[in-house]
This record gives structure tokens, sequence and C-alpha cells, in this order.
């Protein structure tokens, strides 16, 4: 089983993580934060790592799939040493796939705390990164990262039956409630007042069928545009409740799909 490596007599220890955000940090620094299994987001210091002759530069960027060296430090650790174990090179060169990848990566981020032991969360980063580098992008892709990682972690939505009263749900139309965090049956539906969204039977099977699936059973599905856009629409409403903020990284995911569907229709 993998674990950190901790070395107490001179307070450095070794993780194996995925680089979720770097930015310049002094004259020649660089600032990047680790997801890891056993300690949760790791906020680091890559000293001269911006220098041309840097041994960890390259390895310390953003997007990296790494095996760290770092050592304790009284705000921000140090990394020392960086060895890359996989750098998405296929992600990096496609546009919708690399969006897709910063979206993905600033979730996991949000749903992830510092010296909070996730490995779960952790895997199911890493393999959704391993997919998205060796297949092309589709779209139902970010849908179902979305799905499981809120099963991960607690927080999926009620789809099965009333969140209010427990009712099993008929085979119809029936609406969501982002403040109540799932399906509403019409009987409970009138006694409140709170936003109530769209959601098709074709969208709550989709809902259903992604909550208990992998990838390779999800890829195959031909779900109508009214349904996606109905699925999203409920998780992306139901994430910014979970998360109380919204995602920065969705306006580029969505430009970037705004532009590739347009460049597609043009074909």
């Amino acid at each position: 089983m993998r674990q950190a490596v901790v070395s107490s007599r001179h307070k450095s220890y070794s993780v194996e993580a995925i680089v979720v955000r770097a930015a310049d940090f002094g004259e020649a620094d660089r600032l990047v934060t680790l997801l890891t299994p056993f300690k949760g987001l790791v906020r680091a210091v890559a000293r001269g790592a911006r220098k041309p002759k840097s041994r960890i530069g390259g390895s310390a960027d953003l997007l990296r799939h790494v095996k760290a060296s770092l050592h304790e430090g009284r705000s921000l650790d140090g990394l020392s040493q960086v060895q890359s174990l996989d750098s998405f090179r296929s992600i990096r060169s496609d546009l919708s796939r690399m969006s897709t990848a910063l979206y993905i990566c600033e979730l996991a981020e949000r749903f992830s705390v510092e010296g909070g032991p996730n490995p779960p969360l952790f895997d199911h980063l890493l393999k959704t990164l391993r997919t998205l580098d060796a297949e092309q992008y589709r779209p139902l892709f970010s849908r179902w990262f979305e799905v499981r990682l809120l099963h991960l972690n607690g927080f999926l939505p009620v789809i099965g039956a009333c969140v209010d009263c427990g009712t099993p749900l008929e085979p119809r139309d029936h609406v969501f409630s982002t403040a109540r965090g799932g399906l509403v049956c019409p009987e409970c539906r009138a006694t409140e007042s709170d936003v109530l969204l769209p959601a098709s039977l074709g969208a709550v099977k989709l809902l259903r069928h992604m909550a208990r699936s992998d990838w390779d059973r999800v890829r195959p599905l031909q779900a109508g545009d009214d349904e996606v856009r109905q699925a999203s629409r409920i998780l992306r409403e139901h994430l910014h409740f979970v998360l109380d903020r919204s995602v920065r990284s969705t306006a580029f995911m969505d430009e970037v799909t705004s532009f590739q569907d347009r460049v597609t229709g043009q074909v």
C-alpha cells in the first residue's frame, strides 16, 4: 500500500502526488499545491524551479503525477526533489482535454484539505487523468467525474427517491431542489418555495447510471442534448451549493467547449 515516507530526524518526507496548482513565487521559485493520498493537500515552494537549469522545474509543473521529496517549513514546505511519473502529454496537446483536466483538478482540490488522507479521491483523480490522456475528449466525461467525486465524498444528491419524504419516485419527469439536495416528489414540491430545476426522466436515468458505473459503462451512452444539459445544470448547481463557491476553471472549460462546438458545426 502506498504511504508517505517520513524522516522525523530531518523533518523530511516523500509522497506520491499530483500537482493540481502551480504559480510563480518570488523571482525564480514556484509555489505548488500537491494532492496526495495520505497527507491530503500539501503546499510547497520549489526553490529556483523557474531557472533555466533547474533540475526540478519541469517536473514541478501543473498536471504532473510525481514522487516528491519535501522538508517541513514554518508556513510552507520545501520541495527538494521531484521524480516525474506521468506528464499526461496527450492532455497538454489538446485544448479540450487540457481545460477539462484543469477543471477536475480544481474540483479535487476543493474536496481536499491539508493533512486529510483521502486515498479514494486521489485514485479517482489519477485514474481520470490517465483515461483523459488515453482517449479523445467526450462531453459526458466531466459529468461522470463530478458524480463519482460527489459519491466518494458523501455529497451525492438524492436521485432515487424524494429527498423530503423518501417516497420512491415514479418513472416520469421531476424537479431537483439544490437547497434540499435531491429530487422532489409532486406533493413535497407544492409545500416548498425554493428554486427548482427541471429533471426529465432521461436526465434522471443518466444521473443514476453515472452514479453506479465506471467510465467504461458510461462512455458508449448516446444521451440527448437536453438530457445532458439538464444533468449538467443539476450537477453544477449542486456542486456550487456544496462548495459554497464557484469553480473558477469552469468558465475556461465552457469557453473551450463552446468554441469546439462552433468549429464542429461549421464542418
